[in-house]
């Protein structure tokens, strides 16, 4: 004789979601709620501190020193539907010996960002300005359709210097004769190094493989000149270079240089 036995399946969302937000919320499984739809969110967080600067070795080399922290994460439940099967809980589906649910949910997601993990913003007595940053961002979308995981992962780095010439004099010719305009002169240079990678986990078959992810460098270069109060000139020089991380997608590089005029009318 073939014994029956009720209960939740080991696919089932009521086991899937409570374990996916006890393994990546980092909590003890033995405590997590058995729901979908959790009553309180996880905290979310920004930091910035420019106490730093009291220093006496700091503040005779800085106008401005300040570092930064911010955490965000957002759960959500992409979409679901009213099981009409359901009718107290209790009723049990023969066919694959698992309770039935009263909400039908396709998919759940976690979003979080360390935007930055960590950030330092120097203005040096010479003007001189220095930015040092780390972000660092995953995403985890579980489908309850094919019981797979996709893990979005990326981190950065970001290196920017930037630098104001004051009073930088240009000459220009018009009708014949020199101008000279004197203004200041911004320059900037900025290095970004990206890596991220895309995982499908197969929950069931134990499988996980990597389908997408790359390794970006990106250096932009800008010099600001303000001729007028009217007139601004812009040179820029962009260099995007691409790594990939699997044999279906070909190495890349875009290089943008050139340089913009901008005229306002407004007085």
């Amino acid at each position: 004789d073939t014994v029956l036995t009720g209960g939740y399946g080991a696919t089932s969302q009521e086991v899937m979601i409570p374990a996916f937000l006890a393994a990546y919320t980092g909590t003890n499984p033995s405590n997590s709620k058995l729901t979908a739809f959790p009553k309180i969110p996880l905290p979310n967080w920004r930091i910035t501190y420019d106490g730093f600067i009291k220093i006496p070795y700091i503040k005779e080399r800085f106008r401005q020193f300040t570092i930064g922290h911010s955490y965000r994460s957002t759960y959500s439940v992409g979409s679901y539907q009213t099981n009409l099967n359901y009718v107290d809980g209790d009723e049990i589906n023969m066919e694959n010996m698992s309770y039935h649910v009263a909400r039908e949910i396709s998919q759940v997601t976690i979003n979080e960002q360390f935007s930055p993990l960590f950030k330092i913003d120097m203005i040096w007595k010479n003007s001189l300005l220095t930015k040092l940053e780390f972000k660092k961002s995953r995403v985890l979308a579980l489908s309850l359709a094919n019981n797979q995981l996709t893990e979005t992962g990326s981190q950065e780095y970001v290196l920017g210097i930037g630098y104001r010439v004051k009073n930088f004099e240009l000459n220009f010719f018009s009708g014949g004769r020199g101008k000279k305009v004197s203004s200041d002169l911004d320059l900037k240079l900025d290095f970004n190094l990206m890596n991220n990678k895309t995982v499908i986990r197969k929950v069931i078959e134990d499988v996980e493989q990597i389908t997408m992810g790359q390794q970006l460098i990106k250096i932009k270069f800008s010099a600001d000149y303000v001729l007028n109060q009217r007139l601004n000139i812009k040179f820029f020089y962009d260099k995007a270079i691409t790594n990939p991380f699997v044999s279906t997608t070909f190495p890349s590089s875009i290089t943008n240089l050139g340089f913009s005029l901008r005229f306002t009318l407004a007085g």
